[in-house]
């Protein structure tokens, strides 16, 4: 079991719940804190659709933003509109990355951070 707070935990938890709740697929955790200097943990989850993915974002969001973990964005209307494929939601030390399967498939995060812990929630 990676080295993760008691509230970081928690937090991670109800990432995943939500994920769940929204039908995202493949999800993962993982604890980068050893493998690099600056980022600590990722959540990694496939969606169908944008639609699907920034519904994902937007509940997620609203847990998070009231922890005033977010780097510097106002709102999260401050996403783009155009679909990418792939949403990232920046908390400090947890980011979501939100993505079809097509970006997925492309920039094959679980592969490029294979040397990542994974994390049992």
């Amino acid at each position: 079991m990676p080295n993760i707070s008691t509230e970081t935990f928690e937090h991670l938890k109800k990432i995943k719940q939500t994920l769940i709740e929204k039908k995202c697929e493949n999800i993962q955790f993982l604890d980068l804190k050893d493998v690099h200097s600056y980022l600590s943990l990722f959540v990694i989850a496939t969606v169908k659709t944008e639609t699907q993915g920034r519904s994902c974002a937007k509940d997620i969001d609203k847990y998070m933003k009231p922890l005033k973990l977010a780097v510097k964005r106002q709102n999260f209307a401050d996403l783009p509109k155009d679909a990418t494929g792939w949403i990232l939601l920046d908390y400090g030390e947890i980011c979501v990355h939100i993505m079809t399967d097509e970006m997925r498939n492309y920039y094959s995060l679980d592969r490029l951070w294979g040397d990542a812990s994974p994390i049992e929630l």
